[in-house]
Parts: structure tokens; C-alpha cells; sequence
């Protein structure tokens, strides 16, 4: 079957578009034509490489939902892929870095008795040039990538996306740095019936250093033009920021300040059609993994905000190993004053658009909070576009106004056809915008903010530790006019009483303005440790907050226990109890008591038993609400089993019981077993089944597989994949057979 599926595959064919490879054609011809015998001097053949790819796929279903209809679908999928890479050095300092991938697919699909045929051609050709010494950079390049869709019963589309960069940079020494960016993006469909957009993009950016002194400028330009309705933009974005920082006084005060301006000025050329994307620059990115949503405090993540769409933030979406994390991961922006917003955009590493079953299988929850404590869910998106010809999911919704606001996902599941070809799907950046219609915003649009951080530190004694903490942070937007500051004063201290005692403290007032309101707190916090033994530690944390904004109370106090214990070689165990007081402006009062019980046993170094236990209740009163009581209660129980390399069985069961609600049971069961790990012929099976109460659901994925290792430089990949998923809305079985044949040269 699959040779048939090959020889028709080869037979339909197409010959490439001669236009289509012509800018890649020139800068490529262009090298060979006039330094030919630098070429081969310096090994240009040598640099080459490629793979073969050809990947083929069986998919079927079968859906029954709880009236008895019946959903059947069947899916052939051919995919061959063609990729060829250049890189290597033409001179020492010039390098050359060109290649292209050309792929075919032919999927058939058939769903009650209705068989729709689809062929995609997608050709990405690219070159990029580039000379690099110490003191100066420059370079040009140029990629494309064409998708061309033959639909039956529909017509031919072809959707092109193409761009071409620029860069020059210098870096004297001891003088200021410049890098300055060019690039244009054209999108356009061949016929440019639906979409012709062109984006010319500048970037300058200029840092200079001096011992403590930090100066740093970056200014942009984007001009996007979209043709077929008449709609142009022209941003022009400015940012400096000045940072200073030193010790004084034989190092016994210490001071840091950063002043940072940003001018944004957005025309708008239109004829009253579409929508236009204000950027909205966040002040800090969040990020934490957590099933409770509703409350959690998101910590800083800064490489979710600093720009670069490609590297990871750390934040994995993929599908989880076995005993992995399978919480619901919370992504979130910090936009230090309450700010409009419609649009985010979650950016991640890898291409899922020719994955559809992959990037719809996600499902988006928008949470917004003033606090970054107490969080409300505003909506939920599922599935959210995809693409094409970027990797991110585009989360479009209502506008809303919030300080903070975040997106909880939870990695892929198991039960999604082909997850197991994605265990790292990284998130690498988190964009906010606020689209508004190109008529409202006709004209010229600015914005001005202004961010100032000043903090200095005093020590004041040496035996205890004792500091001063002095810090102003002010911010301010215009031309709205609505600023925040903060001003802190603050004394820390710690000492260590004996070799088994130490303790810490600190406590602070502060004053300011939030949301047009004055603000005062004061926080407080004090911590002692006692490690009687080498296996045993105890802290005990007593944290928090009075603080009045326009009068109104926002308090939070609360004091924990925290145990760690080494009780045998490989029995570690850990508890801590605590309670949270909590009064918020609407005079509302909350107390909570928690406790955390955790064990980890390591009987034997192939076998590893984790357990932890959780109980928090939480009282309501006042605030012109009735009282109220909650509890919820958890426990869970895992076991890995590793007797030997190629053998890993595993199994988790997880019970929660909540107030007014039936308790939910979670069963999972696996094992994963790959005898002759070395050999060239690869077996492996994979078994995993999950049970849950909740809705008499039951998952069973049932996955044997083998490689065969034919060459240093081949292999081809055989899979069989069985999934059954039951529950008391539906029956699902689905069958995936899979081949992949790679070839590297």
C-alpha cells in the first residue's frame, strides 16, 4: 500500500515555479558565478548536507456520542520532504548559510461516505550572507515560503510569504555599539485576491558602557501596507534608558537607578476598512505551574517579554513524560497600570500548521487580576488559530481592562493523535495588543511613558546584619496622565544566635499613588531556622501586609511551619501547616489553613514511591456576603519502577475532595519497554491507561513501535498506535499507523 501511495505520489509531482526560486536563485548564482575559485578553495561542497524525509500515516476513527450517532473518519497521509543545507566560510570572516526545504502532501479524507482529496506543495528556499569581525557585522539575506493547496471540489490557492534583511553593526572600543536592522516581509496570495501586505521594518539600536553607566537606545519603524484595503500604518517607536549603579563607603552603601522613556507615534491611512494592532509593552512577563488558578501569585519571567520570538521562555507545552508535570501552565504579563487589551499572542518554538490535530487540541483560559493574587476568569478560547507562516496562536477576545492579566493552558494530552512525536512544544514570547477598528484610529496616535527606579542600600551594622532599604519607583503614561509611585523605607536585619539558630526580619512602610488613589502599607516579615541536625530543618515564617488604598483595607497576614527530614537514607519527608488572613477593600475577611504532608522513598535504587497529602480550608465572612466554608482536600500516590534500562513501569493515583462535591479518583497506569536499546533494530511498546471518576472516563494508548538503524546515516521508524477513550457523553477509538524513512547526507 504504501509503495502505491509513493509511485502516485511521484507521478503528481509538479516542476517548481521558476519564479518562485528566483531570488534564491540569484543570491546563490551570484556567489558561484563571481568567486567561484574562492568557492571551492575554501570547501563550499564540503559544507553540504540534506535529508530525506518521507513520512506516511493511516488514521481512523470511530465517535459515538450518548444518543448512538455514529462519527467515522479515515485519513491517508503522504509526506515526502526534500531538505538541503549550505554552511560554510567563503572567506574567514564571510559566511555563507543558504538551503531550502521542498515537501509534498497528499492526505485523503473520508468521513461518512464524503472523501475530500488535498495536495500541498510547500518550497522554503533561503541564503543568507555574512561577514563578521570584532568590530563590525554585516550581512544580507533572503527566505520565502510558498504553500500551494489543491482542494478537491475547491480552487488552487497558493499563499506566499517572503523576506528580505539587512544588518550592519559596529562595535569600537570603548565606544558606543550601533546595530542597525533592515528587513521586508511580503505575504501575498498568488493571485492577490485575499491578501497583499507588505512590511518594511527599521531598527537602530546603540548601547554604550562606562564602569556603572548603562546607555542603551532602540528605535523602530514599521510601515505595513495591506493593498487590498487601503490600509497603511507607519509605528514609530522610540526607547532610552539610562542605568547607573555603584558602592560607596568601602562598599557599605550600594545604589542603583534606571530612567526609561518610550515615545510610540502610530499614523493611520485609511479608507475605513480593518482593524489596526496597538502594541501594548508589558513591564514584566509571569509565568508559574499551578492547578488553582483563581489563586496563585505568578512569578517574573523575563524572557517571555524580551523580544525574541525563537528562544524558549522555559515554558514547555509539549507532551509530558511519564510522572511529568500535567499541571495547567499560567503565562501572564504585568502592565503596572490597569491597560486595555483584546489580543495576545503566545509565540512558541516550532511550526504546528501542517500539525492541525496538534494545535487545535489546546484549550486557552484568560484570567485578569489587580493584585496578581486573586485572578477571574474573563473567557475561554478553544481552539485558537495558528499561523500560517508564524508560530503563534492568536487569543482574540472582548476588551477588557486589567493590571494583570494571564493565559492557563494545559500541555498536550496523551489521547491527541501523534503527541508523541511532540514532547517539546517551547513558549517563547507573550505579545498583548488592542485592535481597534483603522476608522476610529484615522489620523496620529502617541503614547509617552516614563518608568523611574531608584534604590539604595545602607549597612548599618556588621554583627547583627542590619540594613537600610531606601527605593522610589515611579511611572507615569501619556498623554492619559495616569502615573503610580511608590516610595519604601525600610530596615532588614539576620543574625545567627548558635550553630543551631538564625533568624532574619524585615519590615517597611510605604507611600505612593495606585489607580488615582493614595496608598499606604506596611509589610513585615520574620523568619527563624532551626537545623538541630545535619537531616533535620525547621522554619518558621511569619509574613504581612496592612495597607489602605483611598482608605480601603487590603491586608493580608499569615505565619507557616515549615519541616524537611532525612529519616533513613532515601526516606526524605516534609510537612508544613500554616494559616492566611486575608481582608480586602470590600471589608470581606478570608482565613485559610493549609497543610502540605510530601514523602519521597527511595527503597531501592530502581524503585522510587512519592507521596504528598494537602488540606486547605477556607472561611468567608462580612462584606456583605453570607458565610461561607470550603475545603479541599488531596492526595496522591506515584510509584516508578526502573529494574533495568529498557524497562520503566510507573503508576500515579491522585484523589481530591472538595466541599459539596463527589470526590474524583485519578488512576494512571503505564509502562514502557524497548528491549535491544543498542541494536539496530529497535523494538518498543508503550502501554498507558488512565481512569477518572468524575465522568466514568477511561483512556487506554496502546503504541508499539520498531526502528531499524540502517545506516550511520538512515533509519526508518515503523509505528502502530491504538487509543480508546471512554466517557458518559462518548466512546472514541482511534487507530494511527505510521511509517517515517529518513536518509542524511
Amino acid at each position: 500500500m504504501l509503495n502505491r501511495v509513493i509511485r502516485s505520489s511521484v507521478r503528481n509531482l509538479e516542476p517548481m515555479n521558476p519564479r518562485t526560486l528566483a531570488p534564491f536563485g540569484v543570491v546563490f548564482l551570484s556567489i558561484l558565478i563571481f568567486i567561484p575559485n574562492i568557492a571551492r578553495a575554501q570547501g563550499l561542497l564540503q559544507g553540504i548536507s540534506g535529508i530525506i524525509d518521507l513520512n506516511y500515516s493511516f488514521f481512523s476513527s470511530k465517535t459515538t456520542d450518548a444518543t448512538g450517532n455514529v462519527t467515522k473518519t479515515k485519513t491517508n497521509d503522504f509526506n515526502p520532504r526534500f531538505s538541503l543545507f549550505i554552511d560554510t566560510s567563503i572567506f574567514p570572516n564571510l559566511r555563507l548559510n543558504a538551503g531550502g526545504i521542498f515537501e509534498k502532501d497528499f492526505l485523503v479524507f473520508k468521513t461518512d461516505g464524503t472523501e475530500t482529496k488535498t495536495k500541498t506543495t510547500i518550497l522554503r528556499p533561503y541564503a543568507n550572507l555574512t561577514l563578521n569581525t570584532p568590530l563590525y557585522t554585516a550581512g544580507i539575506g533572503y527566505d520565502r515560503r510558498e504553500e500551494t493547496h489543491n482542494t478537491s471540489g475547491a480552487p488552487s490557492v497558493t499563499n506566499i510569504n517572503e523576506n528580505y534583511n539587512a544588518i550592519l553593526g559596529w562595535r569600537p572600543e570603548g565606544l558606543p555599539s550601533f546595530e542597525l536592522r533592515y528587513i521586508r516581509t511580503n505575504t501575498f496570495d498568488e493571485k492577490r485576491l485575499t491578501q497583499d501586505v507588505t512590511k518594511d521594518f527599521f531598527s537602530l539600536y546603540s548601547r554604550y558602557t562606562y564602569q556603572g553607566l548603562d546607555i542603551t537606545y532602540l528605535g523602530s519603524y514599521v510601515d505595513t501596507k495591506d493593498k487590498l484595503i487601503n490600509l497603511e500604518t507607519k509605528d514609530l517607536t522610540q526607547s532610552g534608558k539610562i542605568t547607573y549603579s555603584n558602592f560607596f563607603f568601602d562598599k557599605r552603601v550600594s545604589f542603583t537607578g534606571s530612567y526609561n522613556i518610550s515615545h510610540d507615534e502610530i499614523k493611520t491611512i485609511t479608507a475605513g476598512v480593518g482593524t489596526v494592532g496597538f502594541q501594548i509593552f508589558p513591564f514584566a512577563g509571569l509565568f508559574v505551574i499551578s492547578d488553582t488558578p483563581n489563586s496563585v501569585t505568578l512569578p517574573s519571567n523575563s524572557a517571555l517579554i524580551d523580544g525574541n520570538l525563537t528562544a524558549s521562555a522555559g515554558i514547555n507545552i509539549g507532551l509530558p513524560p511519564p510522572l511529568g508535570d500535567t499541571h495547567p501552565r499560567n503565562i501572564g504579563l504585568n502592565f503596572l497600570n490597569a491597560t486595555e487589551v483584546n489580543n495576545l499572542l503566545v509565540w512558541i518554538d516550532r511550526d504546528l500548521s501542517t500539525s492541525p490535530a496538534i494545535a487545535n487540541s489546546f484549550s486557552w483560559q484568560i484570567w485578569t487580576s489587580s493584585d496578581n493574587l486573586n485572578w477571574s476568569l474573563f473567557t475561554t478560547i478553544s481552539p485558537a488559530p495558528f499561523g500560517p507562516f508564524q508560530n503563534r496562536f492568536e487569543l482574540n477576545f472582548p476588551n477588557v481592562t486589567t493590571r494583570y492579566i494571564k493565559v492557563v493552558v494545559s500541555p498536550l494530552s496523551p489521547v491527541v493523535p501523534g503527541a508523541a512525536s511532540f514532547p517539546d512544544i517551547f513558549v517563547t514570547e507573550l505579545q498583548a495588543f488592542l485592535n481597534k477598528p483603522a476608522e476610529s484610529v484615522k489620523g496620529k496616535t502617541t503614547r509617552i511613558s516614563h518608568i523611574l527606579n531608584v534604590d539604595s542600600k545602607t549597612r548599618i551594622l556588621d554583627t547583627p546584619f542590619l540594613f537600610y532599604d531606601l527605593s522610589y519607583f515611579y511611572t507615569r503614561t501619556d498623554p492619559s496622565g495616569l502615573h503610580n509611585y511608590t516610595l519604601s523605607n525600610a530596615f532588614s536585619a539576620s543574625h545567627r544566635f548558635s550553630s543551631i539558630f538564625s533568624g532574619t526580619a524585615r519590615v517597611a512602610r510605604e507611600d505612593g499613588v495606585e489607580q488615582k488613589e493614595k496608598r499606604t502599607a506596611y509589610i513585615y516579615n520574620a523568619s527563624l531556622d532551626a537545623v538541630p541536625l545535619r537531616t533535620l530543618r525547621n522554619t518558621l515564617v511569619f509574613s504581612g501586609r496592612m495597607e489602605r488604598i483611598g482608605g480601603k483595607p487590603n491586608d493580608n497576614n499569615s505565619i507557616f511551619l515549615i519541616n524537611t527530614a532525612a529519616l533513613y537514607q532515601g526516606v526524605d519527608v516534609n510537612l508544613s501547616t500554616g494559616v492566611n488572613f486575608i481582608k480586602n477593600e470590600t471589608g470581606e475577611k478570608q482565613d485559610n489553613i493549609n497543610i502540605d504532608l510530601g514523602a519521597n522513598i527511595v527503597p531501592h535504587r530502581s524503585l522510587t514511591v512519592t507521596l504528598h497529602v494537602s488540606d486547605t480550608e477556607t472561611d468567608r465572612s462580612g462584606g456583605g456576603k453570607p458565610d461561607s466554608s470550603t475545603y479541599t482536600r488531596k492526595v496522591d500516590v506515584s510509584a516508578a519502577y526502573n529494574p533495568f534500562r529498557s524497562l520503566y513501569i510507573f503508576t500515579l493515583i491522585e484523589a481530591i475532595a472538595e466541599k459539596g462535591q463527589k470526590t474524583q479518583i485519578t488512576q494512571n497506569y503505564g509502562l514502557n519497554w524497548s528491549p535491544f536499546p543498542d541494536g539496530a533494530l529497535q523494538f518498543r511498546f508503550n502501554y498507558n491507561e488512565t481512569l477518572r471518576s468524575e465522568d466514568n472516563g477511561k483512556d487506554r494508548i496502546i503504541n508499539p513501535g520498531v526502528r531499524w538503524n540502517i545506516t550511520r546515516r538512515s533509519y526508518l521508524d515503523v509505528s502502530y498506535q491504538l487509543i480508546s477513550s471512554k466517557s458518559n457523553t462518548q466512546k472514541t477509538d482511534l487507530k494511527l499507523f505510521s511509517t517515517n524513512l529518513k536518509i542524511f547526507f
